[in-house]
């Protein structure tokens, strides 16, 4: 591995991001430890978790790990990229914001002998994939949320609303796993909303405009941890205590947050693992110590997928956050 003296081209970068009004998490020595420049959308509960772990493993595998907020921008994402080339990192996680946007910037990184590691979304530049089955987790949240209807109103016909993300190819194929599941699985089950969503904040305005226009919804299912977590506490603005048993909210990600909801009974009765955020940084962070060490793996690998509702809540919870 070769020495790079890193510290003041870095904080040079990280002042181009700053200004772009970017939120940045650092831990970067002067030295010639293995560096690693990671871009994502802080804003997303998931990929929060995961900056923290990412920096905190990086730590302890004797990396430098320099976490920068994309914002869900593609142009800063872009510029973050090369900001990242320029410091002589070496290697590069992106969640891209658009596949399409980062693909040349990803090639520069590569001609530059930088390995580059594509997270959920697949960019054909990478040297490794840490990607979703977006369809089967799709599926896996669907399939739950129609055994719940049926356990609870049988054949009686039940209105939902989907939360999705259509500006990501693979987030489709995740929302129509939960559709084709539920049409499948609990054909009583009428789709009558649908709204994008990935923070937190989008979750919990899509639920109080489903409740205002479709009074009658008794679940709501979400692509990601930001609406499902967003729409339980949407939804509990507009229904009482005593009727949380029969409104059901369905999420994916299995964060901390709602891994709570449903250990105190609240409106979200299931989300669905994909390994969580702490997982997913240090899985990441394992990747690029592959690179780092010359170890052989896969390009393409996949997340875990599991169910988590109130028969596994506290022992998942217990395993994951508990202090």
């Amino acid at each position: 591995m070769k020495k790079r003296v890193i510290s003041i081209i870095l904080s040079a970068a990280m002042l181009v991001g700053m200004t772009a009004g970017n939120t940045v998490f650092v831990s970067a020595e002067e030295g010639d430890d293995y560096t690693v420049g990671m871009t994502l959308n802080l804003g997303n509960l998931t990929w929060a978790e995961l900056a923290e772990a990412a920096k905190a493993h990086g730590e302890e595998l004797g990396m430098t790990v320099t976490v920068q907020n994309s914002n869900d921008d593609a142009t800063t994402q872009v510029s973050q990229i090369e900001n990242f080339i320029q410091a002589g990192v070496d290697a590069i996680i992106v969640a891209a914001v658009e596949s399409n946007s980062v693909e040349d910037v990803c090639k520069e990184a590569q001609d530059a002998g930088i390995k580059v590691i594509a997270y959920t979304q697949v960019i054909e530049n990478s040297d490794a994939e840490y990607l979703v089955d977006a369809y089967n987790t799709g599926y896996a949240c669907g399939e739950r949320a129609a055994e719940w209807i049926n356990e609870v109103y049988g054949d009686e016909e039940v209105e939902w609303a989907l939360e999705d993300l259509p500006k990501y190819p693979e987030i489709i194929d995740r929302a129509n796993g939960i559709k084709d599941a539920i049409e499948e699985l609990a054909p009583n089950a009428v789709l009558v909303a649908t709204q994008p969503a990935e923070v937190m904040e989008d979750g919990q305005k899509n639920a109080e405009n489903f409740m205002q226009s479709n009074p009658d919804i008794k679940v709501i299912c979400s692509i990601g941890s930001g609406g499902g977590a967003g729409a339980n506490e949407g939804v509990k603005s507009y229904i009482s205590e005593d009727e949380y048993d029969t409104f059901g909210i369905f999420g994916i990600d299995a964060t901390e947050q709602e891994i709570m909801n449903i250990i105190n009974g609240d409106p979200q009765k299931a989300s669905v693992s994909l390994g969580g955020g702490a997982a997913h940084g240090e899985t990441l962070i394992d990747i690029a110590d592959n690179f780092r060490n010359g170890v052989e793996q896969e390009k393409d690998q996949y997340m875990p997928i599991t169910v988590i509702d109130s028969s596994n809540a506290q022992e998942y919870y217990d395993e994951q956050y508990a202090k």
